[in-house]
């Protein structure tokens, strides 16, 4: 790399949209910032091997998540985990850096910061607003906090995190998220939904 190149590493807002207030507002969105967010795929044999050198216990079952310090991971499918960290410096991408190197011939490790958009939907009707679009039950029995499911809304693929009892973590790719954000908002009007200021 040249002397003269400059490395970018703020984060930029992907929705950039003023806020919007609504009387007796049932839900709320907004976009989250400051995540790195790492897929760890663990060769075969190699998941215990994976836990010894993170010193952390994973979710073994898919479609769930477990806390691991400032971050979540979670279970997408047998040996393959999402690493979901805060980064309050706005890099993405250096968490993925520092496990490819110390999991080198154990795991694939990608870094999906960059290519992802997530999207938080939070309120007592967040539940409804969803269920418009998703086909999985989102009843709070069948999918309580910490579940994870990847699935499609309006044909775009979302991984959906059910964060609390009424809180949502909707991570989708970074092209579609204005469609995304337009159906959620759409979706959304019967119980006045609002949009949180995105910052710049």
């Amino acid at each position: 790399m040249g002397s003269g190149c400059v490395v970018e590493l703020r984060e930029r807002a992907v929705i950039l949209r003023s806020a919007t207030t609504a009387e007796g507002s049932r839900c709320r969105m907004a976009e989250r910032r400051g995540l790195c967010l790492t897929q760890v795929i663990a060769r075969h044999g190699q998941e215990r091997e994976l836990a010894r050198i993170l010193g952390q216990k994973l979710p073994e079952r898919p479609n769930t998540s477990m806390a691991i310090g400032d971050g979540t991971v979670a279970a997408l499918r047998p040996r393959d985990w999402l690493f979901i960290r805060h980064d309050t410096a706005g890099r993405r991408g250096g968490f993925a850096v520092e496990l490819r190197r110390r999991l080198e011939g154990i795991a694939l490790v990608i870094d999906q910061s960059h290519g992802r958009v997530v999207l938080r939907l939070e309120g007592p009707a967040s539940r409804s607003v969803l269920q418009k679009g998703i086909d999985i039950d989102l009843h709070p029995v069948a999918f309580g906090r910490g579940a994870v499911a990847q699935t499609g809304i309006a044909g775009m693929a979302v991984l959906v995190h059910a964060v609390a009892d009424e809180a949502f973590d909707l991570y989708g790719n970074r092209s579609f998220a204005l469609s995304l954000l337009d159906w959620l908002l759409e979706a959304g009007l019967e119980w006045n939904i609002v949009l949180e200021a995105t910052g710049t």
